[in-house]
């Protein structure tokens, strides 16, 4: 498949003419000039044809796509869209960014996402909302009993596109795309491109297909600081508190699975930190709960897997740290975008322990320019030779937490607080 250059940017929001209302509040969100993204690809939606964006996380892929939709629903007052994501968070997370551009003036919306009851859902679409926005797998359901929830859809978003592949979502894209009728332009965002996507372009898209691609894509802003931290795995508890002591604002705290997630959330609770947790094992409504209270700052850390790489953007997140690996390196770029978004300074901090080679080699790449910090002397990963080692920094300063004595503890509680946080 070939792919046509994109050209022309957007070079101001005011090129787009939009409503009085949509400028306001972008201003009120504190955007005031477009992002490599966003100029590229609101220009070419406007220009109409199909297009795959190919983009950093944090970029502001989100505002890219909702300001071209709401610019074709100025123009037309028939215009329908349909916007697809990977997850429950990542769709509410969307459907917020909606309602703060349409706050004052709103549009006829659906959410389509699991937990809510499919009457509600289908009662909803049956009165054709100008936005759908949904997870593949509810609103296919939904479509086999009604196929006509989406006449009339124009525009056709696929976010985090290759993400929605590896949740194993492709013949639910494609069901979706056979109640599809009419013309319809596409546009599809992704963190990278692989043969996969390319083959879901061929079904959604019609050509030529423009494809935009910014600076550094797949690799971490230039506004983002790293350092890693290697360390026994001991020592991970202690240098977390440090962490977390040292800022103010928001922090994510990831963890490799549900397991690791609940005993960081309750070590954190036992020292009085304003914490809350987040992982698959819990309901929809209260992870969204807790969401809520960490968006509006009544819990300051939130500890989660991997399930919200990708679904939040808090603009007061400071601090990300990836206390566990993830497995795939994807994974960890949408770690670290969760800080350091839309040109705003922001820090991640990598623990790395002995066992980690394997997957600290994948992750090369996205730690270029991390400074390296040991915390141990003569820090060896297992099984490798001394000389395939890196050579970091060592932080003499630093004293192993070793194993924690009562003593110790006590000293730690008085430190950070004793009191417990009630969840």
């Amino acid at each position: 498949m070939d792919f046509l250059e994109a050209s022309a940017p957007l070079l101001s929001f005011e090129e787009l003419g939009l409503r009085a209302e949509y400028s306001a509040a972008l201003k009120a969100m504190s955007v005031f000039e477009p992002t490599a993204v966003q100029g590229l690809a609101i220009a070419t939606a406007l220009r109409g044809g199909d297009f795959i964006a190919i983009a950093q996380t944090g970029s502001g892929k989100t505002l890219a796509f909702a300001l071209s939709i709401l610019k074709r629903f100025e123009k037309s007052p028939t215009s329908r869209a349909l916007i697809l994501l990977p997850s429950r968070e990542m769709a509410l997370q969307t459907a917020r960014v909606f309602e703060g551009l349409c706050a004052e003036a709103p549009i006829s919306a659906s959410v389509v996402i699991g937990g809510i009851p499919d009457n509600k859902q289908n009662s909803q679409l049956k009165k054709n909302p100008r936005l759908v926005i949904a997870t593949p797998g509810r609103l296919n359901d939904l479509l086999k009993s009604n196929k006509l929830l989406l006449q009339n859809v124009d525009t056709l978003v696929i976010d985090e596109a290759d993400r929605m592949l590896d949740l194993g979502f492709g013949p639910q894209l494609e069901s979706i795309q056979k109640t599809m009728r009419g013309q319809w332009q596409s546009q599809m965002y992704s963190a990278s491109f692989n043969p996969k996507l390319e083959s879901l372009a061929r079904i959604f898209m019609r050509e030529p297909i423009v494809m935009i691609r910014t600076e550094r894509t797949e690799r971490p802003v230039s506004t983002l600081k790293q350092r890693v931290l290697l360390m026994t795995s001991g020592m991970k508890n202690e240098r977390l508190q440090d962490e977390l002591k040292a800022v103010s604002e928001s922090v994510i705290v990831f963890t490799a699975d549900q397991e690791s997630c609940e005993r960081v959330g309750n070590y954190l609770r036992e020292y009085a930190h304003s914490v809350d947790l987040v992982h698959g094992a819990l309901s929809q409504g209260h992870r969204s709960r807790v969401l809520k209270d960490f968006r509006d700052g009544s819990v300051r850390i939130l500890v989660a897997t991997d399930l919200m790489a990708r679904g939040i953007d808090v603009a007061s997140i400071s601090l990300v740290v990836n206390y566990d690996l993830p497995p795939q390196s994807e994974d960890f770029i949408h770690r670290i975008g969760r800080t350091a978004r839309m040109g705003r300074p922001g820090t991640a901090v990598t623990f790395i322990t002995p066992a980690d080679f394997p997957t600290y080699r994948r992750l090369a790449s996205q730690l270029q320019g991390a400074e390296e910090i040991s915390l141990v002397q003569n820090f060896k990963f297992l099984g490798i030779p001394s000389a395939e080692s890196p050579t970091v920094r060592v932080d003499s300063s630093y004293r192993p937490a070793g194993v924690t004595t009562e003593a110790s503890s006590k000293q730690k509680k008085k430190k950070y607080g004793s009191s417990k946080k009630k969840s």
